[in-house]
């Protein structure tokens, strides 16, 4: 399968400016043409993680629920001493976090209205920040250029960087992903032959599984809304586009789990200047930690639920390969669409 990068995954998520009031806190959410009622937290399959004594806000948010910028900000440290020298950041007391609003795709980064943000990639930062007692700042970023001048570390950036660039940590596995309603399994391949799958028209998903030689029946879509929301009333067996889109959806709609990958993963993570061995050191230590206490595990469970971590265990094994330039199914059938002709984003979750 061909490699792939977040950069060429962007979903279009428009934040809809309703709060809630959870916990004593007004926190807004994302409003992703799915019931717009939130689910409980007793619906959801969080792990049971015991977050007594950690520097972290002890609300836990229910998958839908956002944390913003400010109040990320905000968040008090506890009483712990910072571990990195006011000399190896951009801003003393502040771990500076770069987000790529801009080429990133939910939930791991999201803006919403006023220009706040949210996502598995905030929440990892202020986890790290408060490891490293630090508060967090959030600013912009493109690329992996803006380390050391406008930001500490960037989020979700993959592995493949340069020798100066180092990833502290992988949070984020990327793969086209099969979903399915019931329990979470990983189908044999001839359990896929002659099945129905839902893909959004003109992704990266629908690309990779007409670069098989899998004979099922495509149902092209306009988003990933419309295809879960036709997976749940049965209309399709399963619905195939980006890991971390789906798993939100799957958690979301209530009912629906992941069925394996198409591809293996690539991943992303934390990356920071080899250069700066102070922070890059100090930011290794605080990603093993958090990953070692449940924090890492709980967090992602917010926003992706139940999904397992993806590796070449979660991977459908011996999947054929076909013609790389095929446009059809393996049937022969060109692929059934409902798209209005538009070219919508790879994996766009959309409002309403």
């Amino acid at each position: 399968m061909g490699q792939r990068s977040r950069k060429t995954v962007r979903a279009t998520i428009v934040a809809l400016a309703v709060a809630m009031t959870l916990s004593g806190c007004t926190i807004p959410f994302v409003n992703v043409e799915v019931p717009i009622d939130l689910p409980t937290p007793s619906s959801i399959n969080l792990p049971d993680i015991d977050l007594s004594g950690l520097n972290l806000p002890r609300i836990t948010l229910p998958i839908g629920v956002t944390t913003s910028v400010d109040e990320a900000r905000q968040t008090t440290l506890g009483g712990k001493a910072s571990t990195v020298d006011e000399s190896a950041l951009v801003q003393p007391g502040y771990l500076t976090a770069g987000v790529k609003v801009s080429s990133s795709m939910a939930p791991l980064c999201v803006e919403g209205e006023g220009g706040s943000i949210y996502g598995l990639d905030v929440d990892v930062a202020a986890a790290l920040a408060s490891e490293l007692g630090l508060r967090v700042r959030f600013v912009p970023v493109t690329d992996e250029s803006s380390l050391g001048s406008e930001c500490d570390v960037i989020m979700g950036s993959t592995t493949d960087n340069p020798d100066h660039i180092s990833v502290a940590g992988v949070y984020v596995e990327s793969a086209a992903c099969f979903f399915q309603r019931g329990e979470s399994s990983v189908p044999a391949v001839t359990d896929l032959g002659g099945k129905s799958v839902g893909v959004q028209g003109g992704s990266v998903s629908e690309t990779v599984l007409n670069q098989t030689a899998l004979k099922m029946s495509q149902k092209g879509y306009v988003n990933l809304n419309e295809a879960f929301d036709a997976l749940a009333a049965g209309e399709v067996d399963y619905v195939l586009c980006e890991a971390y889109p789906g798993a939100y959806l799957a958690a979301l709609k209530g009912g629906i789990s992941f069925a394996g990958s198409l591809e293996p993963p690539e991943t992303s993570g934390v990356a920071v200047l080899t250069s700066n061995d102070e922070l890059a050191s100090q930011v290794h230590t605080a990603f093993e930690a958090i990953s070692q206490n449940g924090v890492l595990e709980s967090t992602r469970a917010r926003w992706v639920g139940s999904m397992p971590v993806l590796t070449t265990d979660s991977q459908i094994k011996d999947v054929p390969k076909g013609d790389a330039d095929a446009s059809t199914t393996a049937s022969g059938q060109g692929t059934e669409s409902s798209s209005d002709g538009s070219e919508a984003g790879s994996n766009a979750i959309t409002s309403v």
